[in-house]
């Protein structure tokens, strides 16, 4: 669930990428990325009969997000659905996601990194139970079993255009067990 939850966060960071081409737009990138919980909430649990079978692991979640987790991680993430399906300038985004805790998770950290093309515009870890207690109010540890995510996010229109590539990876910080990956590639 962490990692959906912060590969989705770091997608909305995605909608600030203009921050490269305009230096104080980079603070709004930082600081959205921050504020991006308002909006997110978190259900559990879910019914074992609600979780597709089958899915396993490096495979398309939908025509932007991919699992690229390796067969012992942590998170088995079933779906992660978006609507609309294509992002675009100005329009809110929602996404639903569901994953599979296989092993208790004490704490974590995430690696997000956003790129534009070729140039670099987030590389940070973040604080998986610090986001959690900070902006839902839910704290660790994350027990094992299913768990929801449903997040709005608002993309502006300032975006320029181009490819956006975004890859969260992250782990348990107990043993530094990988918990997911995930990649995702937007065209705006």
């Amino acid at each position: 669930m962490k990692l959906t939850l912060y590969a989705l966060l770091a997608a909305t960071a995605m909608h600030g990428c203009a921050a490269v081409a305009i230096g104080e737009h980079l603070r709004m990138v930082v600081q959205e990325v921050g504020g991006v919980f308002a909006n997110l909430e978190i259900h559990a649990p879910i019914p074992l009969s609600a979780i597709r079978e089958g899915d396993g692991k490096n495979h398309t979640l939908n025509n932007i997000i991919r699992d690229v987790s390796e067969e012992d991680d942590i998170l088995d993430i079933k779906y992660a659905d978006i609507d609309p399906e294509q992002p675009k300038r100005s329009t809110p985004v929602h996404i639903n996601a569901l994953a599979y805790v296989k092993e208790r998770i004490d704490t974590a950290t995430a690696n997000i990194k956003v790129k534009w093309g070729f140039i670099t515009l987030l590389n940070r870890n973040y604080d998986l139970c610090k986001e959690l207690k900070d902006n839902l109010n839910k704290t660790c540890p994350v027990e094992e079993g299913p768990i929801e995510l449903s997040i709005d996010i608002d993309v502006p229109g300032f975006v320029p255009p181009g490819w956006f590539h975004l890859e969260a990876t992250a782990w348990r910080d107990s043993d530094e067990k990988q918990l997911g990956r995930i990649l995702a590639d937007v065209h705006f």
